[in-house]
């Protein structure tokens, strides 16, 4: 690890260095981007997602970079990226067909499929640090982009010698759900009646006992680890009843026997809590309820853009977990979620954070005046970045910073529903070209000249669990909802009836 009494003096001049190269349009353009797709998080989190270590490709959008001629990507991963999914995403982006990306694309991987956080394995192999430091020209001319930024990413950025593009370490507990809830009464953006800064089960049960007082007609409340992800830390409480508060003794021994954290169970629940920490607030659902985020990115300078709105999908119990996407948030109230999430990442860049970054909300359909209410932060890249940064690549269009629309080069409006973790079991053993004939043969498959159509990534979990991913891209909101639908229904029948061509 790094000496903590150099971390600072160290931070200060990586910044001062990307900051240098990401405000000169020509160098930010030419650098080369090391990236390293680590989900650095609790082991016990990321063994809730099988095939967690194949997420490692869902920043694949990332060589798009490579339509400059003059830019470089160094793409490190656990194990080796199947050569027919790079073949099919390299092919999918325009311009870098026919291009030669010998001496410009380098795939590094680490021969190790073992379920640790990536970035832990590349601090322990040398060889291969060594190997991503030989493959750039210019260090003062490079940076490392990760999907989330602990110290372990800090430390291999100093030890590659490159900056971080990525929030500081120190400043990730900014973002737990915890300060975000303090960040957003704050900023004067509602956020749901509860407490926050819990680490026991008595602290849990005080709160439950004090919100349910506050309330007596709530009927749930949401328990959230401080720094869980994708809503693998939520687990929903149910009040007895709706008339009266529960006692304290009752609230506990419903706790112990009827919650069901995803993934856990109670007492292995606690023992997170008790290290991270955690929240309590109000489980608002009510008809015309939706969860719209906001994703952002804050450059070195300090300049906060909103890059995209979108509704959540969410599924698993009680709605908690995302499972994927639709773009553009619904237009009755995507403009004040983008106001909302302007003033929060105004906030967070007044307090040093950079990159990308998502902040999750609840909007009402049925009530457009309505204040928006925001649920949370994420300082990283979410599985709403990876679908945003390809139909970016793909259609190369223009999104409007003012409307949230985004328009393609016909100058029609393009829009999408994606999701990187459809789970078909009858999948397994399937080919990537398989997969791929299947929706072009139904012709689904996304067609450039029409600028719509089906895009498949999330790929490398295919042919072990059955799972993969799709961005389903319209001329409207429908047209995308009925390609999605559309290929869905394609590929399930392929998997039941064995319809999928098999490739030679």
């Amino acid at each position: 690890m790094i000496d903590n009494s150099t971390v600072d003096g160290v931070a200060d001049i990586m910044k001062a260095r990307l900051k240098a190269v990401l405000s000169d349009p020509e160098r930010a353009h030419t650098a080369t981007t090391v990236i390293v797709p680590s989900l650095t998080v609790h082991p016990d989190e990321l063994r809730k997602f099988p095939g967690a270590i194949h997420f490692e490709q869902r920043l694949l959008f990332e060589l798009s970079r490579l339509t400059v001629p003059e830019a470089r990507v160094v793409y490190v991963t656990s194990r080796q990226i199947d050569p027919d999914i790079l073949a099919y995403t390299l092919d999918a982006i325009p311009g870098l067909s026919g291009m030669d990306l010998t001496d410009r694309l380098h795939m590094l991987d680490c021969d190790d499929d073992t379920p640790r956080p990536l970035t832990e394995k590349v601090l322990q192999n040398p060889e291969l640090i060594e190997r991503i430091r030989q493959a750039l020209p210019d260090h003062d001319a490079a940076y490392l982009v990760t999907y989330n930024s602990t110290s372990a990413e800090r430390d291999l950025a100093h030890r590659l010698g490159i900056p971080l593009y990525s929030c500081d370490p120190d400043l990730q507990k900014i973002g737990n759900k915890s300060r975000g809830r303090q960040l957003f009464r704050s900023t004067g953006v509602a956020t749901p009646s509860g407490f926050e800064d819990l680490h026991s089960e008595e602290a849990l049960v005080s709160a439950l006992a004090a919100l349910k007082q506050a309330d007596p007609g709530l009927r749930r409340a949401v328990i959230k680890l401080n720094e869980s992800f994708a809503g693998a830390g939520n687990a929903v409480f149910t009040f007895s009843s709706s008339e009266a508060p529960d006692s304290p003794d009752l609230i506990s021994r419903k706790l112990r026997h009827e919650v069901q954290p995803p993934g856990d169970d109670w007492s292995g629940f606690v023992q997170k809590l008790t290290v991270m920490g955690g929240i309590v607030e109000e489980y608002l659902s009510t008809e015309g309820l939706q969860s719209p985020s906001a994703q952002l990115l804050i450059h070195p300078t300090g300049t906060v853009h909103v890059i995209s709105t979108h509704d959540q999908i969410l599924g698993g119990a009680d709605d908690q977990t995302f499972v994927g996407c639709s773009f553009p948030a619904h237009e009755s109230y995507r403009q004040r979620v983008q106001e909302a999430a302007l003033t929060i990442g105004r906030e967070l860049a007044d307090h040093g954070v950079i990159g990308h970054l998502s902040i999750d909300f609840l909007a009402d359909t049925l009530n457009p005046d309505a204040a928006v209410t925001a649920l949370e932060i994420n300082l990283r890249r979410g599985g709403a970045t990876a679908p945003f940064h390809f139909i970016n690549t793909v259609v190369a269009g223009v999104h409007d910073d003012v409307s949230g629309a985004y328009q393609g080069r016909d100058g029609l409006p393009r829009a999408y529903v994606a999701s990187d973790r459809i789970h078909v079991p009858d999948l397994v053993g399937t080919t990537v070209k398989e997969l791929v004939s299947a929706t072009i043969n139904a012709g689904l498959h996304y067609d450039p000249d029409t600028q719509t159509g089906t895009l498949l990534f999330a790929l490398g979990a295919l042919a072990e669990f059955g799972k993969y991913g799709l961005v389903a891209i319209g001329r409207s909101p429908q047209e995308a909802r009925d390609f999605y639908d559309r290929t869905l229904a394609t590929v399930q029948e392929c998997a039941l009836g064995n319809l999928v061509v098999r490739s030679s």
